[in-house]
C-alpha cells in the first residue's frame, strides 16, 4: 500500500470521528472504522450495537485472532476497494493495532485528546451507540475500565501528533 495511511485514536468522545471527517472532507481521504467490523458482526448475529457488546466482541476477537485482527482487517478492506490516496484508519485502541501500521512506510499517528467532562457532554449529546443517551456520567467512567478501552490514553504516547480537542470546532480545524 503506497498511500499516506493516518491512524487515528482517542477516548470516547474525544473526537476522532470530527478529525476523520473533516481529512476526509478536505482532503478527499477514504475512512475505515475499526467499530464498522463489529458492527456489521452484530447486525449479523441481531446483537444490540451498545458498548459493551462492541468491546466484548472486539476482545473475543483479538484473543482468539491476534491482538490486530481489526488492522489487519482494515488494510486488507482498503488494499481491496481504496482509490483514494489517502487512507484513514479510525478508531485505533491497541499498541498491537497500532504497531502493525507503523509497518507501513506513510503512516502517521493522531491522538485525539480532551477532558473527561467534555467526551461525557459530546457522548451524551450524539447518542450514537444505543446506551449513550441516558448515560450517567458515573456509567461513563466505567465505561473505560473494560479491556477495549482501557489503554487507549497509553497510546498517547507514540503519536506522531495529538490534538488537543477541548475548544470549538473551528479551534479543531
Amino acid at each position: 500500500m503506497a498511500k499516506i495511511i493516518l491512524g487515528v485514536a482517542g477516548e470516547i468522545g474525544a473526537g476522532k470521528d470530527t478529525v476523520t471527517s473533516y481529512i476526509t472532507e478536505t482532503h478527499g481521504a477514504k475512512y475505515y472504522r475499526y467499530s464498522g467490523i463489529l458492527k456489521d458482526i452484530l447486525k449479523r448475529l441481531h446483537l444490540p450495537y451498545d458498548r459493551i457488546s462492541l468491546a466484548n466482541l472486539a476482545e473475543a476477537l483479538r484473543a482468539y485472532f491476534g491482538e490486530n485482527v481489526l488492522s489487519r482487517t482494515l488494510v486488507a478492506d482498503a488494499e481491496v476497494d481504496a482509490d483514494a490516496e489517502i487512507i484513514v484508519f479510525d478508531g485505533i485502541r491497541k499498541v498491537a493495532e497500532l504497531e502493525f501500521l507503523k509497518t507501513f512506510p506513510h503512516f502517521k499517528f493522531i491522538f485525539v485528546d480532551a477532558e473527561m467532562k467534555v467526551r461525557y457532554d459530546r457522548l451524551v449529546k450524539r447518542g450514537e451507540k444505543s446506551d449513550d443517551a441516558g448515560k450517567t456520567m458515573e456509567q461513563f467512567m466505567k465505561d473505560h475500565e473494560h479491556a477495549a478501552d482501557n489503554v487507549i490514553l497509553k497510546l498517547r504516547e507514540y503519536a506522531d501528533v495529538v490534538i488537543d480537542n477541548n475548544g470549538t470546532l473551528e479551534d479543531l480545524y
